[in-house]
């Protein structure tokens, strides 16, 4: 535990630590068109700034007007679009045998159409493939075809009664969608393709799956859900080569007849080893429920973790999109740009999508082309060569694959079981932006020095699967200066949700594991002081527990900044006391580990945080970040309220986002409005030797105030009505 004394040694180190910026720059990854393997040889997928994508319906040939989408394009400066073009539906004469012409194509090519036009602009293009879904005919040729389900019936299309549900390991995949992608590609010669749907609509249970996995594995099919069943972990597995194998026989079939056209999935792989896609498109159309604002943002750098230097586009709908799929309503303007300007200041390349070619409600088209034109005319400082955050949140996908935030799966909760530790990570995720940290996301697959060593501190948000690997990555981290903060059960259990019978990382956190105990109620902390951790919280005596806790059984003696008053009755009201009012159970361990630092929470203060969103919580989430920094971050921001911030570096310029998230409408969507907030005063630490030209505000257009402070530069910002952007030239 530290002591006054350390603890003020590292205050003061705050102000020495600023890094004078030296090496920030340097250990940035790149995300710039000059790094190997950028855009695989295609300049047009990174210069390829706005993209718009049109989703045409059967109806659509004889009844839509091509100019208005020509005219659209023009005016809203697009560099890339995305046209449907087969698969379930083909939008040209296509000779292919069962694939469906559109009903109501008759001889005309629409794809064919909207392609010449596009190309008379200069326009690059991708074509959409969705294969879900095949006809009657394609069924009663090949009903084998056909997604099944657990008792072996053929799925009908839950939406569309006369299609039936294709099954992502047959023919229609490996066979079928080949010759489509092929005739496409020949026929069209587009940039790429673009797969929606393209990994299935769920498991399946038809005879192929059977033969196949049976051949693969020796296994039956699994009938639950718990991938701790070895059957059900071995599909996992099994499902995901699966995957890699379609891909990679798509992207190969379009590339024998294009060398330079690609197969880019919806989302990209989701596996940083299996790369070779130029751009990537992430369907996150819009918000429902309780979906915070800044969740576009989060899928920006979580698809940039494992991603890392592809071009990555957000792709919103200018419509409602929740589970009733309202696919031809349109969102008013401010909860469109409110959702894409979020996405577009944590690097997203705004992709807007129309359902329907037809515009019977043009409601979209101004606020769309207002945000288009002002992301042109600032196009310069959108082109970002690296972020300059020193703080990550880690991803693992396996956590939520594996374990239940913590507890092993078991059959039937893996929706529970994921969205659990999705929690965690939401939780610390809204932390640091109340707490204006600039900040990204890490893979946890990628763990090694070239793409974690950037980063000062590593969040581990109730990361309980990792690998013996993975854990002496994160040591070797530690060893080397780096700084780490965890919660709950991280490292408890192996890659594949086996739980260890200590922490994996047990000499980091300087405890020992001994049990969990789930749903704990009516629990408090005491927060002790003087300590960093506990700094705002010197007026509060006691602040509520997390419901998740970990008893453990520390290396060392001492009084934590925190401590557990343990749980007592919550009913009958005359029973609402505790006969303890102090423990020394430490609920909080700060620890300095050679050259590095680390704190663990042995609870899930992250998931109650978003569950509560007591303020209490945030403000030591925020805290644990800032002690294992033991650093000025390299922005901060003072002034009224929420925000989201990011701090980009371009080819000669720097790019300061604020995203301003005052608004009711916050946390539940969408906007009605947009409510200015400020002033705000931001201070920016530079790199170093760098020369500064022109400081401006791009939201309101204006040559901002600013002053020089050595490797400091302080700009006010008056007003910011939605997105500012402090753009600084470097001359």
């Amino acid at each position: 535990m530290e002591n006054l004394d350390a603890t003020r040694r590292a205050v003061m180190q705050y102000a020495a630590a600023a890094m004078a910026m030296a090496g920030l720059e340097d250990k940035a990854f790149a995300m710039t068109g000059d790094m190997p393997g950028m855009s695989q040889g295609l300049p047009w997928a990174n210069k390829a700034m706005r993209w718009a994508q049109v989703a045409f319906t059967e109806e659509d040939p004889p009844r839509y007007d091509p100019q208005f989408w020509f005219d659209f394009f023009k005016r809203a400066h697009i560099d890339a679009v995305c046209l449907s073009a087969g698969g379930d539906i083909a939008f040209y004469p296509t000779e292919v045998p069962l694939h469906k012409r559109a009903r109501d194509l008759g001889g005309r090519d629409m794809l064919g159409e909207m392609i010449k036009g596009c190309r008379a602009q200069d326009i690059s293009i991708i074509t959409r493939i969705d294969p879900h879904a095949m006809s009657e005919e394609a069924f009663a040729a090949h009903p084998e075809w056909a997604a099944c389900t657990q008792d072996g019936k053929p799925r009908r299309h839950w939406a569309a009664p006369d299609m039936w549900v294709t099954c992502q390991n047959t023919g229609f995949y490996f066979d079928f969608m080949p010759a489509v992608l092929k005739e496409i590609t020949d026929k069209y010669q587009p940039g790429g393709f673009f797969g929606n749907r393209w990994a299935g609509s769920g498991m399946c249970w038809c005879q192929t799956c059977r033969t196949k996995f049976r051949a693969a594995t020796g296994l039956e099919l699994p009938t639950g859900n718990d991938p701790q069943e070895p059957r059900r972990k071995a599909y996992i597995q099994w499902n995901a080569e699966m995957r890699w194998q379609q891909f990679k026989l798509w992207d190969d079939t379009v590339k024998a007849s294009k060398a330079d056209c690609f197969f880019s999935p919806n989302g990209g792989m989701n596996d940083p080893n299996k790369v070779t896609i130029p751009i990537v498109a992430v369907d996150r159309q819009g918000r429902s429920g309780t979906t915070p604002v800044w969740m576009m943002g989060k899928y920006a750098k979580l698809t940039r973790a494992y991603m890392q230097n592809l071009p990555v586009a957000g792709i919103f709908n200018v419509g409602i999109e929740d589970d009733n799929r309202w696919k031809d309503s349109v969102q008013r303007g401010p909860e469109l740009q409110a959702w894409m300007q979020g996405g577009i200041a944590q690097g997203f390349r705004p992709w807007v999508a129309k359902f329907n070619a037809r515009i019977f409600d043009p409601r979209w088209v101004a606020p769309v082309v207002a945000m288009y034109d002002w992301h042109w005319r600032n196009d310069k400082y959108m082109r970002n060569t690296a972020n300059l955050a020193r703080v990550a949140i880690v991803n693992s996908t396996q956590s939520g694959t594996f374990t239940a935030g913590g507890t092993a799966f078991t059959a039937g909760d893996s929706v529970r079981a994921a969205q659990r530790v999705t929690d965690s990570q939401n939780g610390y995720y809204q932390a640091l932006v109340e707490a204006r940290i600039p900040f990204e996301m890490a893979d946890d697959r990628q763990l090694d020095p070239a793409h974690i060593g950037r980063y000062r501190v590593l969040v581990l948000p109730d990361i309980a699967a990792l690998s013996d690997r993975q854990c002496r990555q994160i040591r070797d981290y530690v060893a080397a200066g780096g700084r780490i903060v965890a919660t709950g059960e991280t490292s408890l259990y192996d890659e594949l949700g086996q739980k260890r019978g200590n922490f994996g990382l047990a000499d980091l956190f300087g405890c020992d594991y001994v049990k969990t105990e789930n749903g704990v109620k009516n629990s408090y902390l005491t927060p002790h002081h003087p300590h960093l951790l506990t700094r705002g919280l010197e007026d509060a005596p006691r602040i509520i527990a997390a419901t998740q806790q970990i008893t453990v059984k520390p290396h060392d003696t001492g009084l934590a900044p925190l401590t557990l008053v343990p749980s007592y009755p919550d009913l009958p009201m005359e029973r609402v006391f505790t006969e303890q009012e102090q423990t020394d159970i430490p609920m909080a361990f700060c620890r300095q580990v050679g050259k590095g630092r680390a704190v663990y929470f042995p609870m899930d203060l992250d998931r109650t945080f978003w569950e509560v969103l007591a303020a209490d919580h945030g403000v030591l989430l925020a805290n644990a970040v800032a002690w294992a920094a033991e650093e000025n971050p390299p922005m901060t921001v003072h002034g009224p309220g929420l925000l989201d911030i990011a701090y980009w570096r371009q080819a000669d310029s720097l790019a300061a986002h604020l995203v301003n998230m005052n608004n009711p409408m916050m946390m539940k969507g969408p906007y009605r409005e947009i409510l200015p907030a400020g002033p705000y005063t931001v201070t920016l630490v530079l790199p170093k030797d760098v020369k500064i030209g022109t400081v401006r505000l791009l939201e309101s257009g204006t040559v901002a105030k600013s002053s020089r402070n050595g490797d400091r530069l302080v700009v006010e910002v008056p007003r910011i009505l939605l997105h500012e952007v402090v753009a600084v030239d470097l001359v």
